[in-house]
């Protein structure tokens, strides 16, 4: 998964006090007592999840060699200190959390071979008195740390799920499937910020549908909602598919389109005109992004040509000036 710096430090916290401080604890424990073996397990054991931490999979040899050298680093602290029977093997289950809450599916598959084979193969290459045979205790560890690993990835996927579908519930219009308000505002901002550094321009077009209230008076809302969800289903084909599409609201449709000129957005506008039927026609208004404005203001110079193009009678496009004048303002009552 991608961290923000926020969520980096507070991973990184995580991981200081999830596996180094109880490694430094388990060192300290009979200091004198502990073989070379389990210092160089120790010191690969406290780097392991801080490696992890801060390279992520966008490294992936330094990545992988951490997560699951981490595991061959916690089975060496069992050297000569009772094997699969150590104290110390239940300091494997941390790295389980990790591949249970973080890992993907292949990664925790291989994350559970990694475990059989530390838990058995050191008993067979090596043996006593560095790692003694028990045979039930490396059963047991394999089981209970499988068992931890896929208990919390059951549960970090439903979370997961869970949290895929409040997000989608919160920024997702549910009659069209476009974004709404909330969430377009969110990928607007975000567009414009990467548009903003690579220097790109930037179309905003709002339109409106010019009969969905008499629709709606006459044939039902059941035909107004039709009518809003085809509108949107040609906005999807009229459009490119990293153009950015709305519902505000009521009648109202947004569009923010990336990577296009003034000529280009006129020329989407009217793709989308000629494929809309007399009952779903709209008037809208466009707008070039000047490179410095915020969306609020984006949003507004939109607005007056929107609403321009309506009182000059509706069913057409008009295009915004770059800078609105005090008499562009909406009239008053």
């Amino acid at each position: 998964m991608r961290y923000s710096v926020k969520q980096r430090n507070r991973a990184l916290r995580f991981a200081v006090l999830g596996n180094v401080v109880p490694i430094l604890v388990a060192t300290a424990t009979e200091f004198g007592s502990h073989h070379t073996v389990f210092f160089i397990g120790a010191a690969g054991a406290c780097v392991a999840p801080i490696v992890v931490t801060m390279v992520t999979r966008s490294h992936p040899i330094p990545f992988y060699v951490a997560a699951f050298g981490g595991i061959v680093a916690l089975t060496m602290l069992q050297a000569y200190s009772g094997g699969a029977a150590s104290p110390y093997a239940v300091l494997l289950m941390m790295a389980m959390i990790w591949f249970g809450v973080q890992g993907t599916d292949r990664e925790l598959a291989i994350g559970m071979g990694v475990l059989a084979a530390c838990a058995y193969l050191p008993m067979l290459i090596f043996g006593p008195p560095a790692y003694p045979v028990h045979w039930g205790n490396a059963a047991l560890l394999v089981l209970v740390g499988v068992s931890v690993a896929y208990s919390l990835r059951a549960v970090t996927r439903e979370t997961q799920t869970l949290n895929a579908r409040l997000v989608k519930e919160a920024t997702i219009d549910d009659l069209t499937g476009l974004l709404n308000r909330r969430g377009w505002r969110m990928a607007a901002d975000r567009e414009l910020a990467r548009a903003a550094r690579e220097g790109t321009q930037v179309g905003l077009l709002l339109l409106d549908l010019d009969s969905l209230k008499e629709i709606n008076d006459t044939r039902g809302h059941d035909e107004g909602d039709r009518v809003l969800r085809e509108t949107a289903d040609r906005m999807r084909t009229a459009f490119r598919a990293g153009d950015v599409l709305v519902r505000l609201g009521g009648d109202e449709f947004g569009a923010l389109l990336t990577d296009t000129s003034d000529d280009q957005a006129l020329a989407a506008v009217e793709r989308l005109r000629q494929m809309t039927p007399e009952l779903g026609c709209f008037s809208a208004g466009v707008v070039a992004w000047d490179g410095a404005q915020a969306l609020d203001e984006l949003l507004r110079r939109a607005d007056v040509a929107l609403y321009t193009a309506k009182t000059h009678g509706g069913s057409r496009v008009e295009i915004a000036p770059p800078t609105l004048e005090p008499s562009d303002a909406f009239p008053t009552d």
